[in-house]
């Protein structure tokens, strides 16, 4: 049976430090009780940039909470006491953390000293079930800790401002004049006597912490510069994790991209092979549907569908959806003309019926309404079937074209879609893939 340690105390420094205050801790300790065992945790030279990756800081937390339970194990001590110094107080903060559900772990006093914590660490997991009393020391004059709070995630600064929750008994933060190394040193850096009148009585005996309190009265605007500081975890966080949406953004656009320019040119060379099976093959305008398919921008351009039967034409704006056309759809001449109303400039074509039922302005009513609003939007006839002269009557009222083909239907609207469309940023072509069309415009009223 492993014979029982009546006292042990546990130290861990901070980073950038091999932790001379340790041995000064322990020679105190022992000069006033030699029956106290003492244990220095030394993890060597912490650097700063290793400080700012929480992966680096978890690894170091995994192994003290390793050391620690092999030497509680090993000692058995009937009291066990841990002191922590700047990052110290974060390795012991959050070993004790992972072990809150242990029964074989007690610890009676906690003293932390500049600790980088965040304010709104909750100790109440940990009180009074793993530790039975902690006592946060405070420097309200800690520059170091801004650093911590400003530049690094996931820690702040409870050695400056202290840690939110009840004050008693179990749980006091204690406020000094001075830095992050006041504890240890005076100003000249001349060891001092700190640790000695501060954590000796705490370490050596269960008397009730003496409260102590340095600072004075902010003035209303440095309550403010308090407030902003102790909050900034959120800017933080969006500072920190930017790179890491830039780069999601970029390579989210560019796949977007990709894959836009991709469904391009097979809907172009669809469309190509289309027209040329036609019966009667135009070159010239063979050519020019193709430049205008290809030169059309990856941006999401809007098509006002003006027909009472728009399941009639599913199929034809499927294929021109490829070309990166989005479609609202009117049933009536009021209807569409709501939607232009409502989206000024927005549309890039209008496709239109001619004959629509209950609508007092079908027929060429759509072109004299374009006409009347001094609107130059081009409109396509798509019907059923037309002569010669009603399509030649049609261009002579206004129209773009009237065809009744969906390869005449495809290839007038490609070569309708503006030459010089801007090329939409990243975000919008993330927006265009997310959201889809209905962003594009505003619904009729």
């Amino acid at each position: 049976m492993t014979e029982q340690l009546e006292h042990l105390i546990v130290s861990v420094h901070g980073i950038r430090t091999f932790g001379d205050w340790q041995n000064r801790l322990m020679k105190l300790t022992q000069a006033k009780n030699k029956e106290v065992e003492f244990q220095n945790y030394q993890y060597g030279y912490f650097s700063l940039l290793a400080f700012i990756f929480p992966l680096t800081r978890w690894l170091v937390v995994r192994r003290f909470r390793r050391e620690l339970l092999r030497l509680v194990a090993v000692k058995n001590p009937k009291r066990l006491d841990l002191v922590g110094h700047s990052f110290g107080t974060h390795i012991i903060a959050w070993s004790l953390h992972s072990l809150r559900a242990r029964t074989d772990l007690r610890v009676h006093t906690l003293i932390l000293a500049g600790s980088v914590l965040r304010s709104d660490f909750y100790w109440g997991e940990l009180i009074p079930s793993v530790v039975g009393r902690v006592i946060n020391d405070c420097g309200s004059r800690d520059t170091v800790l801004l650093a911590s709070q400003f530049l690094v995630l996931f820690t702040g600064m409870a050695g400056r401002t202290g840690f939110v929750g009840m004050n008693g008994p179990e749980f006091v933060n204690r406020y000094f004049e001075f830095g992050h190394s006041g504890y240890f040193q005076d100003r000249n850096r001349k060891p001092n006597s700190y640790m000695e009148d501060r954590w000796l009585p705490l370490l050596l005996s269960s008397d009730r912490p003496i409260y102590f309190d340095e600072r004075t009265a902010p003035s209303p605007l440095e309550g403010i510069g308090i407030w902003l500081t102790n909050n900034f975890e959120p800017i933080k966080l969006a500072v920190a994790i930017s790179p890491l949406l830039a780069a999601l953004l970029y390579v989210g656009a560019l796949y977007v991209r990709s894959e836009a320019a991709t469904e391009k040119i097979a809907a172009v060379a669809s469309l190509a092979k289309s027209l040329k099976y036609t019966h009667e093959l135009d070159g010239d305008r063979l050519l020019d549907t193709i430049e205008h398919g290809l030169g059309a921008g990856l941006q999401r351009t809007a098509v006002l569908w003006l027909d009472d039967h728009p399941e009639w034409n599913e199929l034809e704006r499927n294929d021109l959806t490829r070309f990166g056309l989005c479609f609202a759809l009117a049933r009536s001449t009021q209807e569409a003309l709501s939607y232009l109303q409502a989206n000024p400039g927005r549309f890039a074509v209008i496709i239109s019926d001619f004959k629509r039922e209950d609508d007092p302005k079908q027929g060429y009513g759509m072109l004299d309404e374009l006409k009347s609003r001094d609107l130059h939007i081009p409109l396509i006839f798509y019907v059923a079937d037309h002569t010669d002269a009603q399509a030649k009557d049609a261009v002579r009222h206004g129209a773009r074209a009237e065809v009744n083909d969906p390869i005449e239907l495809l290839s007038e609207v490609v070569r309708a879609l503006p030459s010089e469309a801007k090329e939409p940023g990243r975000i919008e072509l993330l927006e265009q893939k997310v959201v889809g069309c209905r962003w594009m415009w505003r619904e009729s009223r």
